[in-house]
């Protein structure tokens, strides 16, 4: 890790992601229901959720902002603890600014990954901007860092891997882990569920 890099991690407070192409491998993958509705299912990485829950040990405010709208990704947020969820923005930065709002939040402690044009207003702001190999030419080409792994495959675990290195928190946290003491971390109050109309479901 170069130290331009290591400097924007350290600071980090809030890490803020994208779901599809990031928490998922960004596949839409629909299935007709005997009544003719169409639905959708979404496949999680099972390193991204140990992921949530070391950054909550660490104090670390966990939120997603997503164009679409799916009860999947709820669910997801809640089991895993995160903070805030708001769904069905394509415009990104104002759940930004509201995140940094509630928690006093500068915008130099706030890392967010996210992969195509609709998060680029953000990746372009905050303090750590992070991608994955697969993510659109404009996006890496604004991106401080580009993980190895591919979106649904653990990259959202390499970018709070990096980041609590860079703060001195991942060892004692594998530590903590070979102690089975790991994983009793405080969920948030409650997950805060923000829904736009302006996203497709």
């Amino acid at each position: 890790m170069n130290k331009e890099l290591q400097a924007r991690a350290a600071k980090i407070k809030a890490i803020l992601t994208d779901v599809d192409g990031i928490l998922t491998d960004g596949k839409l993958n629909f299935f007709a229901l005997p009544d003719g509705r169409v639905d959708e299912f979404k496949s999680f990485n099972a390193l991204d959720g140990v992921a949530a829950r070391m950054c909550r040990l660490s104090g670390i405010i966990l939120g997603i902002i997503t164009g679409r709208r799916h009860p999947a990704t709820v669910h997801r947020a809640r089991v895993l603890g995160f903070s805030y969820i708001y769904q069905g923005f394509l415009t990104k930065t104002g759940p930004l600014e509201d995140i940094l709002k509630r928690e006093n939040l500068r915008l130099e402690e706030v890392a967010f990954i996210g992969d195509d044009l609709t998060d680029l207003p953000i990746l372009l702001k905050v303090g750590l901007a992070v991608t994955v190999p697969n993510a659109v030419d404009q996006v890496k080409k604004a991106a401080h860092y580009v993980t190895t792994r591919r979106g649904g495959e653990g990259a959202y675990r390499e970018m709070t891997d990096l980041i609590l290195e860079a703060q001195g928190k991942l060892e004692p946290l594998v530590q903590k882990m070979l102690t089975s003491t790991w994983g009793n971390a405080e969920s948030p109050a409650g997950l805060q569920i923000i829904t736009s109309q302006e996203g497709i479901s």
